[in-house]
């Protein structure tokens, strides 16, 4: 196929070369740019995967005029900054989550996105939410309603094991510096994405209490790291009256697979979200107005049709956009969102602690 989209790629760790290979097997674009840290793993990517152009430095790939679009999977203090350059040299942006580490850098990427109208900006968190089937099912069954008036949600996961174990390379993770926060910011965008999506993105967040925890585990890396959180649960209140427990943690003591609860005036669900878990939704409900005999139906979802890799989908979709067949699911604006009840969950943390080590016999 003739005038692909040439894609930049900048970051080739882990995710990095899962877009890459995704890309690969697109028709429509190709990547044409690699830019990593180094020049050794540098020229180890542009072997294995036949890049014609590499760098170690993303201004010289954003100043090819060839280049359409770039994908930004550098560690996540980055991002911001390399998006903000890529808008200014108008590039399309698929960003990784999440899009930025601070609110002060989050406004700045929100605001300057609105200067390049014409760009497609997407915010990868829609990969396991937005874009795959149980989002879907789900949020038709509330708009049918079959749940009723939702007025409480709860999420929980918790992991013993932590992101380096994942991603043995990926040692940046355990520094703040680079990271911005643990497993609470590395997936809690996807978590609000979905939970939030269900409601039309619409409540408003009124109220924060929670608690954050680090150091539950040595992880030896020999260096002097700021220590990003590993256990974090919070009660949200929103403008709607509805209320939501949420927890998540990895490096904790204690192994919760993913579980997501939603109540309704009508019913009940209980799910695994993420596409790699069950397809099974338990719907708990009554017979006639309320006043019937309790039951609960396991309904399935078809998955059939989904990719067995969600960053299949993710590309596609960021490809629709720039050929404008369709509108980005998960925008600067809208993932500035959740990440802002992110940092507010974190905000509110450290002054629970702060009351914590001012008050030790409370």
């Amino acid at each position: 196929m003739e005038n692909k989209i040439n894609i930049g790629v900048i970051g080739a760790g882990m995710y990095g070369r899962v877009h890459i290979d995704t890309i690969r097997q697109e028709e429509r674009a190709r990547v044409s740019w690699v830019c990593t840290r180094t020049e050794e793993s540098l020229n180890q990517v542009m072997k294995e995967y036949s890049i014609e152009k590499g760098t170690s430095s993303y201004k010289e790939l954003l100043a090819d005029p060839e280049i359409e679009a770039v994908i930004i999977s550098t560690p996540p203090a980055t991002h911001a900054k390399i998006a903000v350059d890529a808008l200014k040299a108008g590039k399309h942006i698929l960003i990784e989550k999440p899009m930025a580490t601070t609110r002060g850098e989050m406004t700045w990427l929100v605001k300057e996105r609105e200067n390049y109208p014409e760009l497609t900006v997407l915010e990868a968190s829609c990969r396991h939410t937005r874009l795959q089937p149980k989002f879907s099912f789900i949020k038709g069954m509330i708009e049918e309603g079959k749940i009723g008036r939702i007025y409480h949600m709860h999420h929980n996961h918790l992991l013993q094991r932590t992101f380096l174990e994942y991603n043995p390379d990926g040692r940046w993770a355990l520094d703040g510096r680079f990271s911005g926060g643990g497993p609470l910011l590395d997936w809690g965008v996807y978590d609000l994405s979905f939970v939030m999506g269900l409601f039309e993105d619409q409540p408003l967040l009124r109220e924060v209490n929670s608690f954050a925890v680090g150091g539950l585990r040595s992880m030896e890396t020999g260096g002097d790291f700021t220590g990003p959180e590993q256990h974090t649960a919070a009660y949200l209140q929103f403008d709607n009256g509805l209320s939501f427990y949420y927890e998540r943690g990895a490096g904790v003591h204690c192994e919760v697979p993913p579980e997501t609860r939603i109540y309704g005036t009508r019913g009940g669900l209980r799910f695994s979200y993420p596409t790699w878990e069950s397809n099974k939704i338990e719907y708990y409900s009554t017979e006639g107005d309320r006043r019937g005999k309790p039951y609960k139906k396991v309904l399935k979802v078809d998955m059939s049709k989904h990719p067995d890799n969600d960053n299949t989908v993710l590309i596609r979709h960021f490809l629709d956009c720039i050929e404008k067949k369709a509108q980005s699911v998960m925008n600067p604006e809208l993932a500035a969102k959740y990440l802002n009840i992110i940092f507010r969950i974190y905000e509110k943390s450290r002054l629970n602690r702060h009351h914590e080590l001012n008050n030790p016999e409370q």
